[in-house]
């Protein structure tokens, strides 16, 4: 029942193969995004750190553990 009667020269036809620019380009992405992420952690982890031994508060909003009062 299927329309195809013959499958003589069927070729297969890979987009994300193995060394495609998909997938380089996918790669390149994540590690550009994962780098990104590293770097907001560390600037954000620096100033919170500069805020509590300034005994300031790290964030706006209500305080909490280790924060001091507004």
């Amino acid at each position: 029942m299927s329309p195809i009667e013959t499958y003589d020269g069927a070729s297969v036809v890979f987009t994300f193969g193995g060394f495609s620019v998909g997938v380089w380009v996918c790669f390149v992405l994540a590690v550009a995004l994962f780098v990104g992420f590293l770097a907001r952690v560390v600037q954000h982890e620096n100033r919170a750190y500069a805020a509590m031994a300034a005994h300031e508060p790290v964030e706006a909003g209500p305080p909490v553990e280790a924060e001091p009062a507004t």
